[in-house]
Parts: C-alpha cells; structure tokens; sequence
C-alpha cells in the first residue's frame, strides 16, 4: 500500500499539501501568456536536472517544455539552481513565473 500512496498521493487533496511533502520535486507555477492558463509544474530531481559546469559544479539548471489543457501554447522554462535545489534564476518563454498564492486564487 506505501507504493500506492506514493503515486497517489496519500489523500493529499491540495497541490500545496503533495508538495510540501514531495522532497524529490521541484514545484513551481507559471501563467500562460496566449490564454492566462495557471499551470502547476512538478520536475523531477533526479530525471530533470542537470549539473551546472563553471569549471566545478556550480549549481544545477532545469530546462521544461510546458503544455497546459486550454490551448496549444508550448512553454519553456529555464531555471537556475542553487546546490540546494532553490530556484536563482529564471527565463521564460511564452509564459511567466508566478507564486503559489497567485496559482491558488
């Protein structure tokens, strides 16, 4: 049964309750630009990031195509991160970051 709840979340019924307890994801939200969709993004850190070379490690990036269910707007998102995993910088396409309270309202 721990497999199971693992894919489905154990009765967690909010994104923000299967993130806080997500350690493998990454968690962030954009905005659609052509039709304002609000779209929730979980990367993976071991599958969708990749080191960061300068020389020695010097962070880790994360390159997503994004596709939301109104329209056929491709997004891309290009984030920087820290060694621990936080998001430094960001480069959106087609699309804006936004935060978890604007997602939710």
């Amino acid at each position: 049964m721990g497999f199971l709840s693992k894919i489905f979340g154990a009765g967690a019924s909010r994104v923000g309750e299967a993130a806080s307890t997500d350690r493998d994801g990454i968690h962030f939200y954009v905005r659609c630009a052509k039709c304002g969709e609000k779209i929730h993004i979980r990367a993976s850190r071991q599958n969708d990031v990749s080191d960061d070379y300068d020389g020695e490690i010097a962070g880790k990036v994360l390159n997503k195509e994004i596709l939301g269910s109104r329209c056929q707007n491709l997004m891309y998102a290009h984030l920087g991160l820290d060694l621990s995993g936080k998001i430094v910088e960001s480069t959106m396409e087609r699309c804006t970051l936004i935060t978890k309270e604007e997602y939710e309202s």
